[in-house]
C-alpha cells in the first residue's frame, strides 16, 4: 500500500491518487446528467457505469490494489473489503455493470435494434442514482481520512 495511513483496514492510501480518480468521476457524473436531460439515455447509462468504475478504482488504486478492467462486480468485491459503505450497493453495481457494452454497440442487440432505441429516461434516472450512491460511498470512506492527512502534513 502507498504512503498514508487510513481507516481502510491496515492499508495505506495515496490521497492524491484518490482525489484524481474522484475528480474524473464527478466530471463524468455531470456529463451523464447532461446526456440524460438531452434525451441521450444510452450514453447517460454508459457514463453512469464509468462514474462507478472511476469511484471504485479511486479507492482501489489509492490503496495500491490492482484494479484493471471494467467488471464492476469484481471491482466492487475488492473495494467492499476496504469500504464497508459499498457493501449495501450490490444491486446498484449489478445494474451499472450491464451499462458497459449494450448502450454503445449495435451488435449487442438482436436484429435491427441499435442502443439508443433501447434506453429511456427511467434507465438514465436509475443509472445516475446508482452512480451517485457509489460515488458518495467512496467519498465517505476516504475523504475524512485524506482531509486529516492533509491537516497533519
Amino acid at each position: 500500500c502507498p504512503k498514508y495511513r487510513t481507516h481502510l483496514g491496515a492499508c495505506l492510501i495515496d490521497c492524491a491518487e484518490v482525489r484524481r480518480w474522484l475528480r474524473q468521476a464527478a466530471y463524468t457524473l455531470e456529463s451523464a446528467r447532461a446526456d440524460a436531460s438531452g434525451g441521450f439515455h444510452a450514453w447517460s447509462c454508459f457514463k453512469s457505469h464509468q462514474v462507478a468504475e472511476y469511484a471504485l478504482k479511486a479507492i482501489l488504486r489509492g490503496a495500491g490494489v490492482e484494479s484493471f478492467g471494467h467488471d464492476l462486480m469484481e471491482l466492487w468485491r475488492k473495494a467492499s473489503d476496504l469500504c464497508d459503505e459499498l457493501k449495501p450497493l450490490r444491486d446498484c453495481i449489478a445494474l451499472l455493470n450491464k451499462m458497459y457494452i449494450p448502450p454503445r454497440y449495435p451488435d449487442a442487440w438482436a436484429g435491427e435494434a441499435v442502443p439508443f432505441e433501447n434506453y429511456v429516461e427511467r434507465d438514465s434516472r436509475e443509472s445516475i442514482d446508482c452512480a451517485e450512491r457509489v460515488l458518495a460511498s467512496v467519498r465517505s470512506c476516504v475523504v475524512r481520512e485524506c482531509e486529516d492527512t492533509e491537516k497533519k502534513g
